[in-house]
């Protein structure tokens, strides 16, 4: 993965845990396996693999969305991930299907913002 992707991951990764931190009072990774299933390494495991699936838009330089990705990417693996189980035959299928409509679905934020600039623009010209 480049390094703005593993950035990206890393600041990711701090707001699942903050956030774990602060809706489930997890302190420690025997607590983290309690509530997710899987320790700190496989969690930045499975965080890698999420925005190793995001579109490279997401990381190109005039990024006005960059923050609000990153907390809906954070947000939406937490509902994800507390309803998976890391062990489950089925998790690496899941996980799979997770990442390629969490990847449509930022492209399609993308999508919309970009013609809702467009319009913008038109409007001011």
């Amino acid at each position: 993965m480049d390094a703005k992707r593993v950035k990206f991951a890393n600041d990711v990764m701090h707001i699942v845990l903050n956030l774990s931190e602060m809706v489930f009072n997890i302190k420690n990774d025997d607590q983290l396996k309690g509530v997710f299933g899987v320790n700190q390494e496989q969690l930045e495991t499975v965080i890698s693999k999420i925005i190793a699936g995001l579109p490279e838009r997401v990381f190109e330089k005039n990024r006005h969305l960059e923050d609000e990705i990153k907390n809906i990417c954070a947000r939406e693996f937490i509902f994800f991930q507390v309803q998976e189980r890391w062990n489950s035959p089925q998790y690496q299928e899941d996980l799979s299907n997770f990442i390629h409509i969490f990847s449509r679905d930022i492209q399609q934020k993308f999508d919309v913002n970009k013609e809702k600039y467009k319009s913008t623009q038109m409007k001011e010209e």
